[in-house]
């Protein structure tokens, strides 16, 4: 019933899940291909650094991230890592309600 209720209030208030922040830290031969399938997942890339190996800060939508988490795996085999930076980022000026 919540979830009938919350889409509710989305059609006539502003009302959006918190994102949470992850890293990937990918190896550089499959990090351009990855990145790409990456991208249509992810809400803000918060920073990027291609050095000796792909490092990827940003924002996604939690429930993008078992898709996220299947995809390094399968690509990287094992050599990908995902690490979960927050679960729940507040945008500056949203107030914490207690």
């Amino acid at each position: 019933q919540a979830l009938e209720v919350i889409r509710q209030l989305k059609e006539t208030m502003q009302i959006e899940r918190a994102h949470m922040r992850l890293r990937f830290i990918l190896p550089v031969k499959e990090g351009k291909k990855l990145k790409e399938r990456l991208k249509p997942l992810i809400k803000v890339i918060e920073s990027e650094d291609f050095r000796d190996q792909l490092e990827i800060v940003c924002l996604i939508d939690p429930g993008c991230f078992r898709e996220i988490d299947e995809l390094i795996r399968s690509e990287t085999k094992g050599k990908g890592t995902l690490e979960v930076l927050s679960l729940k980022d507040v945008e500056e000026g949203d107030e914490k309600l207690e």
